[in-house]
């Protein structure tokens, strides 16, 4: 079985610096738009939030403050190619990796660009949240934190608003756009081949029937994200997943989930500023927070601070909280175990109010391993999403 662990920065190719008019290219662009707001507040008139670059590519961008070169003492993960990746099933692991090249041959390089994205698939159906929010409660439990929106729509109106952040596990994806992402990565690629993969014989059922509950199942459903600079998930926790960046760049933050099982009172001192004290985006958290002696430890010996570049993709194993900084106009697809192909939300969907939900979530056991009535739950971040087991701190 090839690894490449030992080669974890040489495969790297070389990263540069934006060019310098580039760099001057995105400071007129958000000097632009918040003239845009101002002479908006002072006529009444509807701010336009929309991204009208002609490219992805030409959005503003933060790499000065927040790209690096991957030294393997900040990222040091292993960079893997496809081929690495399917063979070592890694997957399988409780380690994240870095696969490079996963885009090769993918429609969506092409039929994704930003004008032939909004030409193709104007009508495709999702919802847009402010990120740190989204982060805090999960995608699925956002309520009114979200809202109903087109890729045209969100896009053309929406897409440089600082609290407006395209992205949805259940969104109903026209089949045409999955297909521009074929061949998918392993091993969401094998359910789709073959939907019985890992089926047995039962026969009190006369039929093949999967050992492993539906939660424990990489299927064919893919998530999108479509955001702007410094647009992000703030930190959070959930099951194994991939994420693959077709435009734009991702910062990672990733946090190894041994550290706090455990530990809840490390992890509030890790992810917030103080007891009580709200969750930042995930900007600010790098900003504000991330300096300390402390985090800088954790990150630096059970963490993982990587760049992540179009054509990359990032696997995240079970329950490793991180977060994501986007860097330019960032483009990508999820997939995550469990997830089944989605059927868009409904109206109802946007009616409930995670704030003033009964938090439920509290009594979550960060033993999930442990003999289930049911799956875990879909999404776990903080606060919600803490371990209960104070009580075994350590």
């Amino acid at each position: 079985m090839a690894t490449s662990t030992n080669r974890n920065h040489r495969e790297r190719r070389p990263r540069s610096r934006p060019p310098k008019h580039d760099f001057y290219i995105s400071l007129l662009t958000t000097a632009l738009l918040a003239l845009s707001i101002v002479r908006s507040q002072e006529t009444d008139e509807p701010i336009d939030y929309g991204n009208h670059n002609p490219e992805w590519e030409d959005g503003p961008s933060s790499w000065e403050e927040f790209g690096h070169d991957n030294d393997p003492s900040v990222c040091g993960l292993p960079v893997l190619t496809v081929e690495e990746w399917e063979a070592g099933k890694y997957w399988d692991g409780n380690k994240p990796v870095l696969v490079k090249n996963m885009t090769d041959g993918w429609a969506a390089l092409n039929h994704w660009k930003k004008q032939e994205m909004i030409r193709r698939y104007p009508d495709a159906e999702a919802t847009m949240g402010d990120g740190r929010r989204v982060g805090e409660v999960g995608p699925d439990d956002a309520g009114n934190v979200l809202s109903p929106t087109t890729v045209k729509e969100f896009i053309t109106k929406n897409m440089y608003h600082p609290l407006k952040y395209f992205f949805d596990r259940k969104i109903a994806i026209p089949n045409g756009m999955l297909e521009d992402c074929h061949p998918f990565p392993m091993p969401t690629r094998a359910f789709l081949e073959n939907p019985e993969t890992g089926a047995i014989h039962a026969l009190s059922k006369k039929k093949k029937v999967n050992p492993k509950p539906p939660f424990e199942i990489w299927q064919d459903h893919l998530a999108i994200s479509i955001g702007s600079d410094l647009q992000g998930l703030s930190f959070h926790f959930h099951g194994e997943a991939w994420n693959v960046v077709l435009f734009g760049s991702k910062r990672w933050l990733l946090w190894d989930y041994a550290r706090f099982e455990k530990n809840v009172t490390r992890q509030r001192h890790f992810a917030l500023a103080g007891e009580g004290a709200p969750i930042l985006s995930s900007a600010e958290w790098i900003r504000q927070l991330y300096s300390s002696p402390e985090r800088m430890y954790e990150m630096r010996t059970h963490g993982h601070d990587c760049i992540q570049h179009a054509g990359e993709m990032m696997f995240v194993p079970r329950k490793w909280m991180h977060m994501v900084v986007n860097i330019g106009d960032t483009v990508s697809v999820i997939s995550e175990v469990g997830l089944e192909k989605g059927e868009g939300k409904k109206p109802e969907d946007f009616e409930y109010d995670p704030d003033e939900s009964s938090d439920d979530s509290e009594d979550w056991s960060s033993d999930d391993d442990s003999e289930d009535d049911g799956p875990p739950p879909g999404w776990i971040g903080p606060p919600n999403g803490w371990s209960s087991d104070d009580s075994e701190d350590e």
